[in-house]
């Protein structure tokens, strides 16, 4: 027994000191990281140029290019290697604002806080006219109906009577324990993910649904037409039109404008007085298939084995008009850049490749991330090809500025083990979830469908979806900086766990 014991310890030292060495390198690792990512970040300058710099970053503008060149440079800065553009969607269309002014000017004078929807052609000048309300548009007939024949001449207000917001209700909200160990404890997702093919196929239909609305008030001769969405305290919502391609239509001049505002135009005509507004718009048209680009670069692998094994990482870059697109998508997606920056400069050489792409015309249809999978996975109704199977995982962040407090397994049960090894080192991970939960309407759905193990990051709500989401307010004050720094942080830390895992994440089917 006594020999077998001794042979038993010897066989077994050699494991335990490698076991102690892994963990031991891991913690040196980490402590790397979090110094690097702390004492020397860099990601809030960045998004501070980028955002306030280069601004808003529509899909087809020359604003998005530029910017795409802007972070195409920062990446080669930081060290990433195959930095490089691949091109997506030929007949995306651009399109911008020179100059625009909403008021009314009877029975009183009010300036209107407006905002030109994208995609929308220019008034003839300055004009005026009387508003006159349509409700819905629901049922075409019907309007075709109650308003041929009126609405020559006229500023059409388009809607019901906003939400009233109360002014006590909370602008920021952070997840609270008991949210967190509700996701947790999820056994099955509520709510259905809809195959790809089909998702998009609803979208050219759904996106355009004020289309034959818009081509009859402007056939009638209305001169504009003006709209508002319920959000908090004065918030503009100018997230539409979606005619961003050459073949779509040009829709005449459309404004959302602030609730209040869209309120005080509705009484007055509920009390029989007729408000007389004037504006003028000035954007332009233009086609240039070159600013459609996806901007790549990677951390390439070292193992001569794995190195054609991938961990992908993603964001979108394009955002919506009239904000700087800070919390929508540009923080985000400096995170990424910040944590490979982070891990190329504490000399980290990954055995897989570490890639991160950011994606445009997100805000449209995904078209920028579903170009580059069929590109370099197969066609959205083939079977996905060999290439796919490199890739051992996609993480993907699109939920605005806030921590990270956990993960969407997006329905792969496979993948909870791996994730939850990753976290433990975290500090604060008890206060983490793991959700069996889908999240939907971004990204890591286009790499979900090609079956590879797709995630999206929780984060905290803060003032996410009330305040900035697709507004004029989703600018560099709403980013707390200390939450994209340790966003940098857990990012890197993750890609470098999966990097070095002995296999692949497991796929779900």
């Amino acid at each position: 027994m006594r020999i077998k014991s001794i042979l038993a310890a010897i066989l077994s030292g050699p494991i335990l000191f490698t076991g102690f060495s892994q963990q031991q390198r891991s913690e040196e690792v980490m402590a790397k990281i979090r110094a690097e990512g702390f004492q020397n970040s860099q990601i809030m300058a960045m998004l501070g140029e980028l955002s306030d710099v280069y601004g808003q970053r529509l899909t087809g503008s020359r604003e998005y290019l530029a910017a795409a060149n802007w972070i195409s440079d920062k990446m080669k800065e930081s060290g990433l290697q195959n930095v490089h553009f691949e091109k997506y969607c030929p007949d995306c269309r651009g399109w911008g604002i020179k100059s625009f002014n909403v008021e009314m000017i009877a029975p009183n004078y009010m300036h209107i806080n407006a905002y030109p929807l994208a995609m929308v052609k220019s008034t003839s000048g300055t004009v005026e006219g009387e508003v006159i309300n349509i409700r819905s548009f629901r049922d075409m007939e019907l309007v075709k109906k109650n308003f041929a024949g009126k609405l020559q001449g006229k500023i059409v207000l388009l809607g019901s009577a906003p939400r009233q917001r109360s002014l006590t209700d909370p602008v920021s909200r952070t997840l609270t324990k008991e949210e967190l160990e509700q996701r947790e404890s999820k056994l099955v997702a509520e709510r259905t993910q809809t195959p790809l093919p089909e998702l998009l196929k609803s979208w050219e239909t759904d996106d355009v649904r004020d289309q034959d609305f818009l081509q009859f008030v402007e056939a009638e001769g209305a001169l504009a037409v003006l709209k508002t969405r319920s959000m908090l305290l004065g918030t503009l919502h100018p997230d539409g039109t979606y005619y961003y391609k050459t073949t779509h239509i040009k829709p005449l001049p459309y404004f959302t404008i602030m609730p209040e505002h869209f309120g005080r135009l509705l009484r007055m005509l509920d009390q029989n007085v007729t408000p007389k507004v004037r504006l003028n718009l000035e954007t332009e048209f233009y086609h240039e298939p070159e600013n459609n680009v996806n901007i790549i670069g990677e951390l390439t692998g070292s193992d001569s084995k794995l190195k054609s094994e991938v961990i992908l990482m993603g964001a979108h870059f394009d955002s919506w008009h009239a904000g700087t697109g800070a919390t929508d998508n540009g923080a985000n997606s400096l995170v990424l850049l910040e944590a490979l920056r982070i891990l190329k400069k504490i000399g980290f050489k990954p055995k897989r490749t570490i890639r991160m792409g950011l994606w445009g015309g997100e805000e449209q249809a995904f078209i920028g991330s579903v170009d580059y999978a069929r590109e370099h996975f197969g066609e959205l109704d083939q079977k996905p090809n060999t290439e796919s199977t490199r890739v051992s995982a996609y993480l993907n962040l699109d939920n605005g500025a806030g921590a990270i407090r956990g993960i969407y397994l997006q329905n792969n049960e496979f993948a909870r083990p791996v994730f939850e090894k990753i976290f433990r080192p975290l500090p604060g991970s008890a206060e983490w979830a793991l959700t069996i939960e889908n999240t939907l309407s971004t990204d890591h759905e286009t790499f979900d469908h090609y079956n590879i193990p797709s995630f999206q990051f929780i984060q905290e709500p803060l003032a996410y979806s009330n305040v900035t989401h697709h507004t004029q307010l989703d600018v560099l004050e709403y980013v707390p900086e200390e939450d994209i720094m340790k966003n940098a942080v857990i990012l890197a830390w993750t890609v470098y766990s999966l990097s070095e895992m002995d296999g692949k994440v497991p796929r779900k089917k």
